[in-house]
């Protein structure tokens, strides 16, 4: 079973004929298969209707806010809270969404390796009532076989996604929930040997988290270069970076988030998206992706240009397939960690970059010697590589304007690049000597009313922890299972995304020739029906935190596990190590 999202709400009933009038004038423009005349009696600017990227979009491109480190600290404020919908507007609605700071994509967090992150979390989100946190647990309980009672909408914590950071205390510790009106000190300490890159930091309360990212709460984290290590040609394209974190913010048409089986998946079908049940889900809403909280944005470069870009996937449940029309791209890290050298992906081709939820990658880019626009495409993602489990198609997400006076930039060399790779000749097949083994289960009861989400059979539970040691090695065999033959109606295998905190993990993953590499990264696409083998080491700290499905409402419906770092040969089980 695909659980199926209630009807919107806010859709106050007008005149038949108007609606009527309106739904002729758009099947003379062929938007009939995805609307309806109910669709259109939304409120303005916020009905499920294709946005017009002439009016709303092609902007210039704008990096987020930047808050950076002084003297060895980071101090801030995230204070989570409502947009205010007379001065934030997405496409001409008015928006009432969760986000940090007010603003649809937090600050861009800059530290060095050794900083503390000293952040004050202000929750300033509206205390619920009881009535409404029965409401919310409905939600969810309805649809899935909850081992735990989440919790509310409006109740958060902080993840820096990615950082090699304790999991304890006031640290990167997810199990922590923060309440509506209190506030929580983070300190979030980097050790001075910390891989430089691009991170990202979002909510993670269990229940919560992806009612908040899908509303837009993430931000870019950055580990910054260390200016005298690195080719005077990086140098000068990080002069020119642009941050693009890539979001699917998606609102009904009160221009609010309250329902999470509005995160469920689109069906496969555009007529589906009449019936009203279907609405309100990302496809059938025609919301666009957003680059930093942008509509097709416009990026201005000069001809022979070099740019740095540190692209970050922050969206709820979406694939994409990026290349620049008539460029190369050249990437020069995975999920914040430098490869060591220089992949390029050739323009113009059926096979991009994928980026898939929680996935990052930095590339360089040399603007072309010929002046004009050129978009930057997700491609599609053809079946069997696409989270939604349907192939995805081609979409238009930036433009990028070639213009103004020739500069003669360089691009890094191969050379240059290797002494970047951050753990040089490190091979964790060759040492790995137990195995882990997770199973992502979707399946669905026998009476076709709930869905199982699962880590191996189990839903997620806080007493429900596994336990591995300080310093081993192990390899980690991740698969996705289905329903077994004898469930009507079951549900097959689906492709999930495997992410685990504090420590990076070495996959093999096809590079641009098509060949398979051994890579860093700590999120990784698990193909339906398939097994990945990953290999992981447990350094530096000791303590819970959790690996689950990136895919956020599977983590909210019990995708997770537990995952507790003990140092047992020393005796020590809890804390800091």
């Amino acid at each position: 079973m695909t659980p199926t999202p209630a009807a919107p709400s806010g859709s106050a009933p007008r005149r038949v004929g108007r609606s009527a009038h309106l739904a002729r004038l758009l099947a003379l423009a062929g938007l009939c298969a995805v609307l309806s005349p109910e669709a259109l009696a939304a409120t303005a600017g916020c009905a499920y209707q294709r946005i017009d990227v002439d009016k709303y979009g092609h902007q210039d491109l704008v990096n987020p806010p930047s808050i950076s480190s002084r003297n060895g600290a980071l101090e801030t404020v995230l204070a989570t809270r409502y947009t205010d919908p007379a001065t934030t507007r997405i496409a001409g609605c008015p928006v009432t969404l969760r986000t940090y700071n007010g603003q649809l994509v937090g600050p861009t967090l800059r530290v060095k390796p050794g900083d503390v992150m000293d952040i004050q979390l202000q929750n300033q989100l509206p205390l619920e009532t009881p009535n409404q946190v029965a409401a919310q647990f409905q939600q969810e309980a309805q649809n899935a076989f909850l081992a735990t009672q989440p919790a509310s909408f409006n109740t958060t914590n902080l993840h820096t996604h990615g950082l090699h950071v304790s999991p304890t205390g006031n640290s990167d510790n997810v199990l922590l929930a923060i309440a509506p009106g209190s506030s929580f000190p983070y300190e979030i300490k980097l050790p001075a040997n910390h891989t430089r890159g691009s991170y990202w930091y979002h909510a993670h309360t269990h229940g919560s988290t992806s009612i908040q990212v899908g509303s837009g709460m993430a931000g870019a984290l950055i580990v910054e270069d260390d200016e005298a290590k690195i080719p005077a040609a990086l140098r000068e394209a990080n002069k020119r970076e642009k941050v693009m974190v890539f979001q699917t913010i998606l609102y009904d048409t009160d221009g609010r988030l309250d329902d999470i089986t509005a995160l469920f998946p689109s069906p496969s079908k555009a007529a589906q998206c009449l019936q009203p049940a279907n609405r309100k889900t990302w496809n059938c809403s025609l919301r666009r992706v957003t680059i930093n909280g942008q509509i097709v944005p416009r990026i201005r470069m000069r001809p022979g240009e070099v740019q740095r870009w540190r692209m970050i996937d922050t969206a709820f449940r979406e694939s994409f397939n990026i290349a620049l029309e008539g460029h190369a791209l050249h990437e020069i890290a995975l999920d914040g960690i430098y490869l060591g050298r220089i992949d390029t992906w050739p323009a113009d081709t059926t096979t991009g970059i994928e980026l898939q939820p929680g996935y990052r990658s930095d590339v360089l880019v040399k603007a072309s010697a010929k002046r004009g626009t050129y978009k930057l495409l997700d491609l599609g993602t053809p079946l069997g590589r696409a989270i939604s489990n349907v192939a995805e198609p081609r979409n238009v997400l930036a433009e990028v304007i070639v213009e103004g006076d020739p500069i003669d930039m360089k691009l890094p060399t191969q050379a240059e690049m290797a002494p970047l790779a951050p753990f040089p000749g490190v091979d964790l097949t060759t040492s790995a000597d137990q195995v882990q083994q997770v199973a992502f289960k979707l399946g669905q009861d026998v009476q076709g009313q709930k869905n199982y989400f699962q880590v191996n059979y189990q839903a997620f539970s806080h007493t429900h922890v596994r336990q591995v040691q300080l310093n081993d090695t192990d390899l980690w065999s991740v698969s996705t299972v289905g329903d077994p033959p004898g469930v009507p109606n079951g549900i097959p295998p689906a492709p999930h995304v495997f992410h685990i905190h504090v420590n990076p993990f070495q996959v093999q993953q096809a590079r641009p020739d098509g060949k398979n590499a051994l890579v860093w990264k700590d999120t990784v696409l698990i193909p339906a029906g398939n097994v990945v083998d990953l290999y992981t080491r447990y350094l530096d700290y000791i303590g819970k935190f959790v690996m689950h499905c990136h895919i956020l409402d599977h983590e909210d419906l019990g995708m997770m596990e537990v995952v507790e770092v003990v140092d047992a040969a020393n005796g020590v089980t809890t804390g800091h190590h």
